[in-house]
């Protein structure tokens, strides 16, 4: 719990910093720098069909059209002159030429030579919706010949962040921090700003079960219609968390109206969803002897008079994250926050149900602290060695795997972030007779918005596990995992399973696995991030929101909780065991 705070604190001043990257100003525009003058009365369905059009020409234009993309006009202000008259349009046809004189208005374009991706690509853009029949011949040729047009590497609003880390960085994006509550033209903008920069660079668009296009019209009354602070902040929460990304954090949260929203108190408790029942696994009351607040073992029925399903069921739409495990993991951490320092909460303790009032307090004394006496190397019983790369300094790997490659079996447990990146690849070196390719990898483009292609051989050469070692260690390999393992994690467990004997055992991962990007930002100072670089399975199979799913499925149960068991542990050793 300890680490997940800190992640968040960290996640927070990453996004404060990486906004000082931004040292270009913007395009001489004031028309809009007090409101964009955007006002709407009731939203019709023609208004969000027309919004939504507007939305994706818009952001096509600012990826694909030379002018737009130059920085030479403030392209959020050149939305502000075209949305008015879009929302009064009466039909298709006044809408499709309003789009038509504007994008005509950015002047002619010249058509790129042809030349051979020198990549293998994996997904191309997606231009379908220029050819639908709502769109008229006209602006669909027009657009057409802007997606082919000639266009520079150097795009005012995108660039791929380095050779080394070739992740979208969205620089000169306007935060419009003094708009705390932005008007409606201004919500709009926020939205379109993020659904197109999903929709051209974020490498994992294609495994969303709903269409990214149905998501835009969906989204559109929830912008419009957000009457507050705190309804316009939980409508970009919830756009954010469509995406399905574990890695896709929002400031939101830890802002004022929303931090205390949701309740800036809390049990000292630390809770775990077994099914879909909230179950306490650790309690600093009960460590303390109390045995009048929860327990280890009970299970959340209600918090003040609500029912544990229903506060679940209003969670899960802003928990972003790749999987339903993973969203869970989000919703526990917050799932007995409250403003009141006592609180009524019902839970179910041996069979029997207790109604019980617990104390609250402030968030960040509630969390309860690891044990920082447990090692990070241990011999079990039966000659099984015991790694947590979360407590590890690599600079003891090397007398530590002395010992550990005399074992029958290596237990590593990644349900856990490992503490330094360089362990997986140096505790590599002992496991593999060779170095061993374990993934492939995409990342977008700059010239073509919306293209993923992999990454070279040459740059993947340096993505491999392994040496060459005759010595390499022969016995069993046994990696733990569950919904906390992600991103880095859940790419050491790849690299692990392209061993000759592994093993993983426990359960889903979180589905989040690639870097991410730069901060992302939007008006209102809303401030989040997502995975920039799609990973792929050797074959080409997905990893984001599968996860890496083990050999051995083993979950927690109440009565390990209840026992203090490491369900998932004790399997791993019986299994070294031969059982």
């Amino acid at each position: 719990m300890k680490k997940l705070f800190l992640a968040t604190v960290l996640f927070c001043s990453v996004l404060n910093l990486a906004q000082n990257h931004n040292k270009i100003s913007p395009p001489e525009d004031h028309t809009f720098d007090k409101g964009s003058s955007v006002s709407v009365q009731k939203l019709s369905g023609m208004q969000i069909k027309n919004l939504a059009v507007l939305g994706k020409v818009w952001g096509f234009l600012k990826y694909y059209h030379p002018k737009a993309s130059s920085g030479t006009l403030n392209w959020d202000y050149e939305l502000f002159k075209v949305m008015p008259g879009i929302l009064s349009v009466k039909n298709d046809s006044e809408r499709n030429a309003a789009l038509l004189t504007w994008a005509n208005s950015l002047g002619k374009t010249t058509k790129k030579a042809d030349t051979p991706d020198s990549l293998e690509v994996r997904y191309r853009p997606d231009f379908k919706w220029i050819s639908k029949k709502s769109l008229d011949k006209d602006l669909s040729k027009l657009l057409i010949n802007i997606s082919q047009a000639e266009r520079s590497r150097e795009n005012y609003y995108v660039k791929i962040y380095s050779e080394d880390m070739p992740i979208p960085y969205f620089q000169n994006e306007a935060a419009y921090k003094q708009l705390k509550y932005p008007d409606a033209g201004f919500r709009l903008l926020s939205l379109f700003r993020y659904w197109n920069m999903v929709e051209y660079f974020y490498p994992y668009k294609n495994t969303l079960e709903q269409s990214w296009d149905t998501t835009l019209e969906e989204l559109i009354p929830e912008f419009v219609n957000a009457g507050n602070e705190v309804e316009y902040k939980l409508a970009a929460a919830f756009m954010v968390a469509k995406i399905k990304d574990s890695h896709a954090e929002t400031s939101v949260w830890y802002e004022p109206v929303l931090y205390k929203k949701m309740g800036t108190m809390r049990p000292a408790a630390d809770l775990v969803f077994v099914g879909n029942k909230p179950v306490v696994t650790k309690s600093l009351e009960e460590q303390k002897g109390n045995k009048n607040e929860l327990l280890q073992g009970d299970e959340i029925l209600s918090v003040n008079k609500k029912p544990a399903e229903a506060i679940l069921k209003e969670r899960l739409p802003y928990a972003s994250a790749s999987n339903y495990p993973a969203q869970l993991l989000k919703i526990a951490v917050s799932f007995l926050r409250t403003n009141d320092s006592l609180m009524d909460v019902s839970v179910k303790r041996m069979g029997v149900i207790k109604d019980l009032k617990i104390k609250a307090l402030p968030f960040e004394k509630s969390l309860i602290e690891e044990n920082k006496d447990e090692p990070a190397f241990k011999m079990l019983n039966n000659n099984i060695a015991y790694i947590h790369p979360g407590r590890l300094d690599v600079k003891n790997l090397d007398e530590i795997m002395k010992q550990a490659v005399k074992s029958k079996a290596i237990i590593i447990d990644m349900r856990t972030y490992p503490k330094e990146t360089m362990f997986t690849m140096k505790i590599g070196e002992y496991l593999f007779e060779k170095p061993k390719d374990f993934c492939r990898m995409t990342k977008g483009s700059v010239l073509m918005p919306g293209q993923f292609s992999y990454l070279s051989n040459q740059y993947m050469n340096n993505i491999k596990i392994g040496k060459d070692n005759i010595a390499y260690y022969k016995g069993k390999l046994i990696v733990l995992c569950n919904e906390t393992t992600q991103s880095f994690a859940e790419m050491t467990l790849m690299a692990f399973r392209a061993g000759p004997a592994t093993t993983i055992i426990g359960s889903q991962t979180s589905g989040a696995d690639g870097n991410v990007t730069d901060t992302i930002v939007l008006p209102g100072n809303v401030k989040t991030i997502f995975t920039g670089i799609g990973m792929y399975n050797l074959d080409g199979t997905e990893t984001q929101r599968i996860g890496i799913v083990p050999d051995i499925e083993v979950k927690p149960t109440v009565k390990g909780i209840l026992e203090k068991k490491d369900e998932v542990l004790e399997r791993a050793i019986r299994f070294a065991d031969g059982v």
